[in-house]
């Protein structure tokens, strides 16, 4: 009998360790035990983080964001307050920045705090750092269609300078020779002319013969070879400037600069068809037919999921030291793992209508070309005006029904779950609600029997914490 006390007193004390254990290893990795040090900064764009987001400084983990506010107004930010580790407090200046930064490609934000100048002063506890937003792919994109744009026009402006000028050289020039052909046909005419009247011809040779005609004549013969010297001299400038034309190999340079323009053009429509087959294959369709944005929007929700559950087990173990009564206290044990037809029934949870706020489709979804629906901008006014219908969110269970009535048993079930998700994504993301608290159920086109509907098209919003109210 003493053995036996002494083995049970062996095992209890041997629990209780490894539970002290389990639960300093739990604090630890929260900080639960550490002298933090609150810090506060305002972004106008917090997609992805959301509260427990790490928070490090030079690439250590030092605490976490306890808390995020929602702005009152459209030009407002949202207030960011973190919990630091207070041994690095001393890293933390008046002119440190804070960042936004992602794991990966598309892993989980988290806030890096940039330890500041040295002959900054040290930032005092509860002020608020500065903040540069994080820079979103799409507007770089969008840039960089920009620069490719303006590229493109400078190019096709300097090709036609150069066309321009090519045919106004092309007109110079045949002006030029038939100017020479002109003056030359000028000049043979005079020659014969002369020639005649010198030998005695026509009527010119015999008024030759009075030597005051003949002076007359002299002198406009003169007058003709000082305008052909002329005219032989412009012809020599215009040769010249032709050869220089040709010496510097003007026309080569054109031509050579208009093959590197074209190239370059070649270049950037190169590069651009990479660019849209990158694209495309990243957001393509997989072997099931969903596309990366739907797959993408499905991990984030089972991530949701997975960390409340965590979050759950957590709470369990702070309330209660055989893990029991928890659960129980809630009235079910995972809001994921309602069963569809128990909930249509109404056996876990009664009187729904005070409690529930009905939003049909058509003010919530547009269908795109692909035949998918998303989110209108209608429809998330809609959401928000339902949501302000309920007296609390925070802290209380919220299930998302969604229905569609529109094809077979297994096409409703799969369009009334997506219908859910596409709403507890946004309502997860707009109003920071933890994912322990939200739930999704697709009834099909069926409501549960106490709902006072027998059909419904769209999705309806269930506040399970105002039922005991």
């Amino acid at each position: 009998m003493k053995n036996q006390n002494l083995l049970l007193g062996i095992l209890t004390t041997g629990a209780l360790a490894l539970f002290g254990a389990g639960l300093f290893l739990i604090g630890n990795q929260h900080k639960a035990f550490s002298h933090h040090v609150v810090f506060y900064a305002n972004f106008q764009n917090v997609e992805g983080l959301a509260k427990g987001a790490q928070v490090t400084v030079d690439g250590m983990i030092v605490g976490e964001v306890e808390s995020i506010q929602i702005p009152s107004g459209p030009g407002q930010k949202f207030r960011l307050k973190m919990d630091v580790d207070d041994r690095l407090h001393g890293l933390i200046r008046e002119d440190s920045l804070v960042t936004v930064e992602t794991e990966g490609l598309i892993g989980d934000k988290f806030l890096v705090i940039h330890d500041g100048s040295e002959h900054a002063s040290e930032a005092p506890a509860g002020s608020t750092l500065q903040s540069q937003e994080q820079l979103e792919m799409s507007k770089l994109l969008e840039q960089a269609q920009g620069i490719m744009k303006q590229t493109s026009t400078t190019i096709d402006e300097v090709q036609g300078n150069l066309n321009d000028l090519r045919t106004h050289l092309d007109t110079t020039l045949d002006t030029a020779t038939s100017t020479i052909r002109n003056v030359n046909g000028v000049v043979n005419n005079v020659n014969g002319v002369v020639t005649d009247v010198r030998s005695g011809k026509g009527t010119v040779g015999m008024l030759l013969e009075d030597k005051a005609t003949a002076a007359d004549v002299s002198q406009s013969l003169s007058n003709v070879r000082q305008t052909t010297q002329t005219l032989n001299r412009s012809s020599t400038r215009i040769d010249n400037i032709l050869a220089d034309v040709q010496s510097h190999q003007l026309v080569g340079k054109m031509d050579a600069t208009l093959s590197n323009a074209t190239s370059v053009t070649q270049y950037l429509n190169d590069t651009s068809r990479q660019i849209d087959t990158t694209l495309k294959s990243a957001f393509d369709q997989d072997q099931y037919g969903e596309d990366a944005g739907t797959n993408l929007q499905q991990s984030l929700t089972n991530i949701n999921q997975a960390t409340g559950n965590m979050a759950d087990d957590t709470e369990a173990l702070k309330h209660n030291f055989l893990f029991k009564g928890f659960f129980k206290h809630r009235g079910y044990d995972d809001l994921d793992d309602l069963p569809v037809e128990q909930y249509r029934a109404g056996q876990l949870f009664k009187d729904f209508r005070k409690n529930r706020q009905w939003i049909p489709a058509s003010s919530l979804f547009v269908t795109n070309a692909d035949g998918s629906e998303v989110l209108s901008a209608q429809g998330r006014h809609s959401i928000d005006a339902a949501i302000g219908q309920f007296k609390e969110i925070y802290g209380q269970p919220l299930i998302i029904e969604g229905y569609d009535p529109s094809g077979s048993e297994s096409v409703e079930l799969i369009r009334s779950r997506r219908r859910a998700v596409l709403v507890q994504t946004y309502l997860q993301l707009r109003y920071h609600l933890l994912p322990k608290n939200t739930a999704i159920v697709a009834p099909g086109s069926t409501p549960p029997t106490n709902a006072g509907k027998s059909t419904f098209d769209g999705v309806s919003l269930v506040s399970i914490g105002e039922r005991n109210k």
